[in-house]
């Protein structure tokens, strides 16, 4: 079995293009994975940022990064997985504004208390979001964003995708993550992103 570690802040569209190329893996492999929340507010905490769409960005990280840890205290980290499917599927798709009332909807949807939503203006689970974000620093080696990847051990930075591969491209990109990951020399290859994810 390939296990995989999926560190992702829910607000990233490229985690979310990865994360659903990973998921339809998931489920014709012989695959488990593991997802953890990371946060690219704490990534950026004392940097400053040079539009109002990347404070609304860092703010809305924050605020449903304070969700993801609420869930986790509720029921453990298995509730992650299922949040992250209903938050980014009205986020990423539905491109829905990340009201109070919506997150209480994807709570619901994913088989938790509605009332969590209000953890989006709770800073008592700020300490929490940090220490999962240190996590994920801490498995990467350095500092890095969102999403970070490990297979079997072997942690990157990426994939950073430009749209959710399907078919036999998909199946071919995971199977060249996973050799490259179980060659012990190789550490990065690196292009350009073409722009922001397409979901359609």
């Amino acid at each position: 079995m390939t296990e995989i570690d999926y560190y992702f802040d829910p607000v990233c569209p490229f985690a979310w293009a990865a994360s659903r190329w990973l998921t339809d893996q998931a489920a014709r492999n012989d695959v488990r994975v593991d997802w953890h929340v990371m946060s690219l507010a704490v990534l950026n905490e004392g940097r400053e940022l040079s539009s109002d769409k990347q404070r609304r960005q860092i703010e809305r990280s924050r605020h449903l990064g304070r969700v993801f840890m609420a869930a986790v205290a509720e029921t453990g980290d298995g509730s992650i997985g299922p949040l992250y499917d209903a938050v980014g599927r009205r986020l990423h798709h539905d491109g829905a504004v990340m009201t109070h009332v919506v997150v209480a909807q994807a709570l619901s949807n994913a088989g938790l208390p509605a009332e969590l939503a209000a953890a989006m203006d709770d800073e008592s689970f700020d300490g929490s979001l940090g220490e999962h974000h240190r996590r994920s620093q801490d498995a990467l080696g350095e500092t890095g964003g969102s999403p970070i990847i490990g297979i079997d051990g072997r942690h990157f930075f990426g994939p950073v995708l430009s749209a959710i591969p399907v078919g036999d491209e998909a199946d071919a990109l995971f199977s060249s993550l996973v050799t490259l990951a179980r060659i012990p020399a190789f550490a990065q290859l690196r292009r350009p992103a073409d722009g922001h994810p397409v979901f359609s």
